[in-house]
């Protein structure tokens, strides 16, 4: 498309037989972003079954699009909504699960824990008993235990999952904060540790020297990198380009740069030397 069309001369073709000329205005949409949402959404209820199979595509593909602007925008804040940042990561993973259901149950489970008083960690200890909550050790190869939905769905997860979401059921003033202890995360309260993977455990903490302290950004990003390694193993090109735009925010167009072959076309070789 040598001139740039205008957006309703690019919508009159997504009903056009001609699969490439349909496709080449999509692509040409897409680009042009946010500028068509307003137009695509007139045309969602097309008596025309074509046209509306290929708005609802491209609808489908810019809300993604937003959701990943959404996150590593958040992502990005100082101090992160850590409730709001796993939902939009879990929809990062899960993009058909509907985000107001998936935002509810989130915030139903610290809701009903803030109720609960949980105001020292045996206090949260209990709740997470009660609750039935298993916490495993960190893995790639189960990404469904960092997507916060489907753990809270299942009271199995990540224990660093849990230890974000624990933190939030306590007040501020009591100053927990997140560790890492011999490859394990743990909350600390500056004499005790709670370790989700030993069945919610208290302890007597070691010494400060021996804790690696994190901070709900740190630990966010952690959990982000977990889901794109779980991409990465699974060879899902779609995941590892979505979640590495997501976490990296970069544009789409400049996000396998950054990565090694064969998300990226191999380099050419060199001229052999003369």
């Amino acid at each position: 498309m040598p001139n740039k069309p205008d957006i309703s001369s690019l919508l009159s073709l997504l009903d056009d037989e001609d699969e490439a000329t349909a496709v080449e205005a999509m692509a040409e949409l897409l680009y042009r972003g946010d500028e068509a949402a307003a137009q695509l959404a007139e045309l969602q209820e097309s008596p025309d079954p074509l046209l509306r199979r290929r708005v609802h595509q491209l609808e489908s593909a810019l809300t993604m699009r937003r959701r990943r602007r959404e996150f590593s925008r958040l992502l990005a804040m100082p101090r992160p909504d850590v409730a709001r940042v796993l939902v939009e990561l879990h929809l990062q993973w899960f993009d058909n699960d509907p985000l107001p259901e998936i935002a509810a149950r989130t915030a139903a489970f610290v809701a009903e824990g803030r109720k609960m008083h949980t105001g020292n960690l045996n206090d949260l200890a209990a709740y997470f008993r009660k609750c039935g909550i298993v916490a495993e050790r960190e893995t790639t190869l189960r990404p469904e235990n960092y997507c916060v939905g489907l753990a809270l769905a299942d009271r199995i997860g990540a224990a660093v999952l849990w230890v974000l979401l624990g933190q939030l059921l306590l007040p501020e003033a009591a100053g927990v904060r997140i560790v890492r202890h011999v490859e394990e995360f743990a909350l600390y309260d500056g004499a005790s540790l709670l370790l989700p993977e030993r069945d919610w455990r208290v302890v007597r903490a070691p010494g400060s020297d021996e804790l690696e302290l994190w901070d709900a950004r740190r630990a966010l990003k952690f959990v982000s990198m977990m889901l794109f390694s779980a991409a990465v193993n699974s060879d899902s090109f779609r995941y590892v380009l979505t979640i590495g735009q997501a976490v990296s925010g970069l544009p789409e167009d400049e996000v396998l740069g950054y990565l090694p072959y064969p998300y990226r076309p191999a380099p050419e070789e060199e001229p052999p030397a003369r």
